[in-house]
């Protein structure tokens, strides 16, 4: 069964027969049912499945921020859908052992802000970091995106800040929620105008270790 939305030329949400309506990025679309499959997997499809878990896989601890960094990568693809993307198509490195995601080539933020020129991340205090940064144009009140990844927990984890310090300010400290005292992260550093209508690609710093 199905519900109609906004009268008879509304959208549909739900199963109709051989069709499934749905919402997706403010439309209304539908897709036909899949059909039962009869014939193995290629190499090529199943390498291709093995790629779009891991992005999900990867991706998946980090939507809220991805919802901020990847907001205008197009007009069709934003956010979570977007970030994936293009990790699937620019992060993927194979080896002989097989496939991985390399942290360096991850974009978790996608924009035409400038980048900074220096930036750096180091951990002072327990359970606390400091981004620092310099150069780069900027428009008024730009803020720095934190992101701090911990890939090798059993279940990785990540604490971000998508609206920290000014940009301005060229530097800012990160007090963290979770307890990270003694682990390895991956750290990244972007910017986002005020507005939240722009924001720069992310910078990749490097590990940093948590005191």
């Amino acid at each position: 069964m199905a519900i109609i939305k906004n009268g008879i030329l509304g959208g549909i949400t739900g199963k109709v027969g051989t069709v499934v309506g749905y919402r997706l990025d403010d439309q209304d679309v539908i897709r036909s049912l899949p059909k039962e499959r009869t014939v193995p997997f290629t190499k090529g499809e199943l390498k291709n499945q093995t790629i779009f878990a891991a992005s999900q896989a990867w991706l998946q601890p980090i939507t809220e921020f991805l919802r901020v960094g990847f907001m205008g990568y197009s007009v069709r693809y934003r956010g979570f859908v977007a970030a994936k993307s293009h990790l699937s198509k620019n992060s993927i490195v194979k080896d002989d052992a097989g496939f991985y995601i390399d942290p360096e080539l991850v974009l978790v933020s996608y924009g035409d802000l400038d980048l900074a020129e220096n930036a750096s991340v180091v951990s002072e205090s327990p359970n606390t970091v400091t981004f620092n940064w310099s150069g780069g144009r900027h428009v008024h009140d730009d803020r720095a995106m934190f992101l701090l990844y911990d890939l090798d927990a059993e279940e990785p984890e990540a604490e971000f800040d998508t609206a920290a310090a000014k940009r301005k300010l060229e530097t800012g400290t990160f007090k963290l929620e979770k307890n990270f005292s003694g682990k390895t992260v991956h750290a990244y550093l972007a910017f986002v105008s005020e507005d939240r209508k722009r924001r720069s690609n992310s910078q990749y710093l490097g590990v940093v270790t948590i005191l």
